[in-house]
C-alpha cells in the first residue's frame, strides 16, 4: 500500500530553522494569504487568515527539492520536478487556514501542483493551536516538532487550525508537473 505522506521529524536543526526564518524575514514581502478564486489568487479571510511571502532562495529551494524527491521516490511516483517560489508563512493569534487542497482543479495552466512540502520552523512551545491536520487520511504524529518536514500529494485535503497563542512559522512549497489525468 502506498503512503499518503512522508514525515522527517526534526531533521533541520534549530540553527537551520533560525537561518531560514531570517532569510525569509529579510527577503519576503509579507501580504495576506490568498486562496484559489476563478483562476486567480485572492485573499478571503473566511477561508484563510495568515501572512505570507515568497522566496527563490537557492538554499531553501534545495531543501524542498531534496525532500520532495525522496518522498516521490519512496512513496508517490508522480511526474513532478519543478519547484516554483517557496511560500513563507506566519500565523498569529486567531489566524488559520480552513480545509483546502493545493491543486487548482479549475486552473488553465498546463501543469498542476503534485507534491506539497511543509517545513515546521517554530518550536511547539512558541504557539498553541495551529495544528496541521488531514481531513480524510491519518495525520502524522510529531509534525509539530521544530525542523520537521512533511511531504504529501497535493490533492489531499488539509487545514491549519486556529492559533490561540503565539506565532506559528512554516515554509510551504509545491512541486509541479504535467496536469493530473
Amino acid at each position: 500500500m502506498r503512503q499518503n505522506w512522508q514525515l522527517w521529524e526534526g531533521v533541520l536543526s534549530d540553527d537551520e530553522c533560525d537561518n531560514i526564518i531570517e532569510i525569509c524575514q529579510n527577503e519576503c514581502i509579507m501580504q495576506d494569504g490568498t486562496v484559489f478564486s476563478s483562476n486567480d489568487y485572492q485573499p478571503d479571510k473566511s477561508i484563510r487568515d495568515s501572512k505570507i511571502g515568497w522566496t527563490n532562495n537557492t538554499y531553501i529551494k534545495s531543501l524542498i527539492e531534496y525532500y520532495s524527491k525522496e518522498a516521490n521516490r519512496n512513496a508517490f511516483n508522480v511526474d513532478a520536478n519543478y519547484v516554483p517560489p517557496v511560500q513563507y508563512g506566519e500565523y498569529y493569534e486567531e489566524n488559520f487556514y480552513s480545509w483546502h487542497h493545493d491543486v487548482n482543479w479549475e486552473g488553465k495552466a498546463a501543469f498542476d501542483r503534485k507534491i506539497s512540502v511543509v517545513i515546521q520552523l517554530s518550536s511547539p512551545d512558541e504557539y498553541d493551536g495551529g495544528d496541521f491536520q488531514f481531513k480524510n487520511i491519518q495525520t502524522p504524529q510529531n509534525f509539530r516538532t521544530r525542523g520537521s518536514v512533511l511531504a504529501f500529494l497535493s490533492y489531499n485535503t488539509h487545514q491549519v487550525t486556529t492559533v490561540t497563542r503565539g506565532t506559528r512559522r512554516s515554509l510551504v512549497a509545491w512541486v509541479e508537473g504535467p496536469r493530473w489525468r
